[in-house]
C-alpha cells in the first residue's frame, strides 16, 4: 500500500475525537463495519456509531469502519491499484472474518455493491466461498424489507443491535469452523432475528405476485424483529466526534425510539412500536461523559418535543455551559420555553412538518396537526425572530387532488399573513418549503396503495413552482421523482428485484429498467390485493395485518385514528409479541 493512501487515513483519523478503537488483531474476531455512502453521511449516523461502539467494547472483537470512497480517496485507490480499505488499519476488507453493512436508506443499496465491487468481493453470495468475509447487512431499510439484496448478503440482522448483536457474536465463535453453508444455518437456528435469504426460496404466480415462501428444514419462519423492551442500557450516542459531518463537532445522543402518533405514511412510526423514552439519569450520565469532547448536543428522536422530561434535559445542557440541537419538531408542542431555549443556542432555523395542506389530507394520512395548530406555530416561530421556517409537505398521497395542492399554497399565504401581523408587516422568518414525493413502505398502511406516476410528480411540482414562485420570502425545493421511483421499487420489491439492482450496477437504472424481464412498474404503480402476500412478509414485526388494513381503509375515508397509547394493548398486535 503507498503512504500517500495511508496518510489520508490516518490523517482523518487524527481529526477525530471520542472513543477511537485500534485494537491489534491477535485472535479477535475481524469486523468490518461499512456505511454505503461517504464518510461525511456514515459519520453522521447514530445508528452506525453505537453499533460501533457496542462491538469495540469487547475484548474478543476489533470492529473496524469502511466507507463508500469520497472522489478524492477514489482517486487514490485507482492511482495505487488499491482495494478498498478499512480506516483505523487500513486493510483490506477481503481479510476480516464479517463485513456488515448498516442500512438506512433504500438508495444506497446500490452502494453496497459497489464497496463490494471495489474490496474485490465476488457481488452475489453463491459466488463466495469460505474463505471470503460473511456479508451481512442491518438497519432499518432493512427491516422493512430485505429482498431487493437477499441475492447479494449472506445474512441480515433483523432487530435493534443493542438486543442481540452480542448474542450473534457469541454464536458466530461457537460455529466459526465450520463451512460456510452450516455456519450460517446454525447462526439462523441459534440466534433469533439472523435471517439468512440462502435457507427461503421464493415462488411466484403466473401473474407474477408471490404464491409462497419455500422454508428449507430448521429454518425459522417468520424473522421475528428482535427489540429492546426499554433504552435504559441503550448506547445509542456519539462514540467518535468530527467536524467532517453534517453535524459538525456535535454529540449525538437518542433520546426516545418510535412515535405514537401513527402517521399513516412513515415507517419507522410502525416497526419501531412501542415507542420508548429513554430515562432521564441516562440522558445525563452520557451527556456529562460526552461534553469532555463536545459543548455541542444534538438531540435525536421523531419528534424531540414529545419527549416528557425535554424541560429537564435542555435546563442541564445550558447550566453546563453547553449547546443543543433538535432533529425534528411537532408543531402541536412548540412552547415559548423550548423556543426560548433553542434561541440561546442560536439557533436561525425551526423545522416543522404539516406533510399535506388540507385538513383532509392530513386526517388520510393520520398527521394529528389542525390548521390553527400550524398556525399558532408559525406565530411562535415569528415571535421569537427565527431566520426560517422550513416545512415539510408530502405529494403523490393517497387519494390527493388538485385541492389539496392548492391548500398547500393557501395555508402558506395564511401562515404568511400571521407572521406579517407579528411584526407589523414586515415578514419572518423565511419560508422554505422541502417537498418530497411520497413513496409507500412496507408495514404501513399505505402497503397496499401504488407510488403516483412520475409524470404525475411532475406536473403536481410545475404547477405548485408556479404557484409559489410570485409569493415573497417564500422558497421551495422538490426531490427528484425518479429518484422517489427508485426507493418505491427498492422498498417493496421482491428478490427478482436483485436482478435489476444488478444491472443498474453494471450500466447504470436507465438501462436496467429497459432491460429487465419484469416491467418495474409491477412494483411501484400497482394497487396490492387484500390478500396478496409480500415479500417483507419472510419478517415479524408483531403487526397484526388486519390492523393495518384497516388503517388503509379508514385513510381512503379520511378519517383519523388514535395514537399509540404506549402501554399494553391489543389495538395493532405488536404488544401481544412483548
Amino acid at each position: 500500500m503507498s503512504w500517500a493512501l495511508k496518510e489520508f487515513y490516518q490523517q482523518r483519523l487524527k481529526r477525530e475525537r471520542g472513543n477511537i478503537w485500534v485494537k491489534d488483531w491477535g485472535g479477535r474476531l475481524r469486523i468490518a463495519l461499512a456505511y454505503p455512502n461517504t464518510y461525511t453521511i456514515g459519520m453522521s449516523n447514530l445508528g452506525l456509531q453505537s453499533v460501533y461502539g457496542i462491538l469495540n467494547q469487547r475484548r474478543d472483537v476489533v470492529c473496524e469502519r469502511v466507507f463508500l470512497p469520497a472522489p478524492e480517496e477514489e482517486i487514490l485507490l485507482k492511482k495505487y491499484n488499491s482495494p478498498l480499505l478499512s480506516y483505523e488499519s487500513q486493510r483490506p476488507l477481503k481479510e476480516f472474518d464479517l463485513l456488515i453493512f448498516s442500512i438506512s436508506f433504500e438508495n444506497d443499496y446500490l452502494n453496497v455493491l459497489k464497496i463490494l465491487h471495489l474490496a474485490d468481493i465476488p457481488l452475489r453470495a453463491k459466488e463466495r466461498d469460505s474463505s471470503l468475509p460473511l456479508i451481512g447487512a442491518g438497519g432499518v431499510a432493512t427491516w422493512l424489507n430485505p429482498e431487493p439484496l437477499a441475492p447479494f448478503l449472506d445474512f441480515f440482522l433483523i432487530g435493534e443491535a443493542e438486543a442481540f448483536l452480542d448474542e450473534f457474536v457469541d454464536n458466530y465463535f461457537k460455529y466459526a469452523d465450520q463451512e460456510k453453508d452450516i455456519l450460517l444455518q446454525n447462526l439462523a437456528q441459534s440466534t433469533p432475528g439472523v435471517y439468512v435469504p440462502s435457507g427461503y426460496t421464493p415462488v411466484y404466480k403466473n401473474n407474477g405476485t408471490l404464491k409462497e415462501i419455500v422454508v428449507k428444514d430448521s429454518f425459522p419462519f417468520p424473522i421475528v424483529k428482535r427489540c429492546l423492551k426499554d433504552l435504559h442500557a441503550s448506547a445509542a450516542h456519539s462514540q467518535i466526534i468530527t467536524s467532517e459531518t453534517e453535524f459538525s463537532q456535535m454529540f449525538l445522543i437518542e433520546i426516545e425510539r418510535g412515535c405514537f402518533h401513527g402517521c399513516r405514511f412513515c415507517g419507522a412510526g410502525y416497526i419501531y412500536r412501542p415507542p420508548r423514552m429513554r430515562p432521564l439519569s441516562s440522558l445525563l450520565k452520557a451527556i456529562t461523559a460526552g461534553l469532555k469532547f463536545s459543548s455541542k448536543i444534538g438531540l435525536i428522536g421523531a419528534a424531540i418535543n414529545d419527549y416528557p422530561h425535554l424541560e429537564k434535559l435542555i435546563k442541564f445542557i445550558l447550566d453546563q455551559e453547553a449547546v443543543f440541537s433538535v432533529s425534528s419538531l411537532r408543531a402541536d408542542r412548540l412552547n415559548k420555553e423550548l423556543l426560548s431555549a433553542l434561541k440561546k443556542c442560536h439557533h436561525k432555523t425551526i423545522t416543522i412538518a404539516p406533510e399535506a395542506g388540507t385538513q383532509r389530507l392530513r386526517n388520510v394520512i393520520n398527521k394529528g396537526l389542525s390548521e390553527d395548530q400550524i398556525l399558532q406555530a408559525a406565530i411562535l416561530v415569528s415571535e421569537f425572530g427565527f431566520k426560517t421556517l422550513k416545512l415539510y409537505f408530502i405529494i403523490g398521497l393517497p387519494t390527493e387532488t388538485q385541492t389539496d395542492l392548492e391548500g398547500i399554497v393557501e395555508l402558506i399565504k395564511k401562515m404568511k399573513k400571521v407572521m406579517l401581523a407579528v411584526h407589523q408587516g414586515r415578514l419572518c422568518p423565511h419560508i422554505h418549503l422541502s417537498i418530497a414525493s411520497f413513496v409507500p413502505k412496507p408495514f404501513t398502511p399505505f402497503q397496499w396503495h401504488p407510488m403516483d406516476s412520475i409524470e404525475s410528480l411532475k406536473k403536481k411540482m410545475k404547477w405548485l413552482k408556479n404557484a409559489l414562485k410570485k409569493e415573497k420570502e417564500v422558497s421551495v425545493t422538490f426531490d427528484l421523482p425518479k429518484w422517489a421511483y427508485t426507493q418505491a421499487l427498492l422498498a417493496r420489491g421482491d428478490r427478482r428485484t436483485g436482478d435489476i439492482l444488478y444491472k443498474a450496477f453494471k450500466h447504470g437504472w436507465q438501462r436496467a429498467f429497459k432491460s429487465s424481464i419484469i416491467n418495474p412498474d409491477f412494483f411501484v404503480l400497482r394497487e396490492r390485493e387484500k390478500e396478496e402476500l409480500f415479500p417483507w412478509e419472510i419478517i415479524s414485526h408483531g403487526l397484526k395485518r388486519e390492523f393495518l388494513y384497516e388503517e388503509y381503509q379508514l385513510a381512503l375515508k379520511g378519517r383519523p385514528s388514535l395514537p399509540c397509547p404506549m402501554k399494553k394493548c391489543s389495538w395493532c398486535g405488536v404488544c401481544d409479541e412483548t
